[in-house]
């Protein structure tokens, strides 16, 4: 029996990879630019509290990969005590935004100014908040997904 040359079996290899849709889409992303004043806002899904815009960056939130968001938050906004399966990065564009994280009996506060940026772990319980209003930026790895630690505070369940 003649050995299989090594490059035949890394291509097969990497087909397998690539064919699996439990793995992240490994394809480099295309090269995007945004300029802040063409943002095309709209509505942003219903996983989060009614009020806030969202804008796709780059990526596909819905998809395996990574993705990066916008949020409009308008004065007042708050999105209740929640986690994410994967590492969330938010940078503060514009405005205020106050960051409640860990557990809710031994949480602290992170107030961030514009440019400041935290990384919040995969599963930490946070909420955020913004009394003035903010454009908030997210990066993460998809599909996104919110998990409510009230359930009665998911937006998801109104009228249920």
């Amino acid at each position: 029996m003649k050995p299989i040359p090594l490059i035949l079996l890394l291509a097969l290899a990497g087909s397998a990879l690539a064919a699996d849709p439990a793995k992240p889409d490994t394809k480099p992303m295309q090269h995007a630019v945004t300029h802040a004043a063409d943002t095309a806002w709209g509505p942003a899904p219903p996983s989060l509290p009614a009020g806030v815009q969202a804008a796709v960056l780059v990526g596909d939130p819905g998809k395996p990969g990574v993705f990066t968001i916008r949020l409009k938050m308008p004065p007042g906004y708050r999105v209740p005590r929640h986690w994410h399966p994967t590492d969330e990065a938010v940078t503060l564009i514009e405005g205020d935004l106050t960051l409640s994280m860990g557990e809710a009996g031994m949480a602290h506060d992170g107030v961030l100014a514009p440019g400041d940026f935290v990384n919040l772990p995969a599963q930490m319980h946070h909420e955020a908040s913004s009394k003035g209003g903010a454009v908030v930026q997210v990066q993460a790895v998809g599909p996104f997904e919110i998990n409510y630690i009230d359930p009665k505070e998911d937006p998801r369940n109104a009228g249920k």
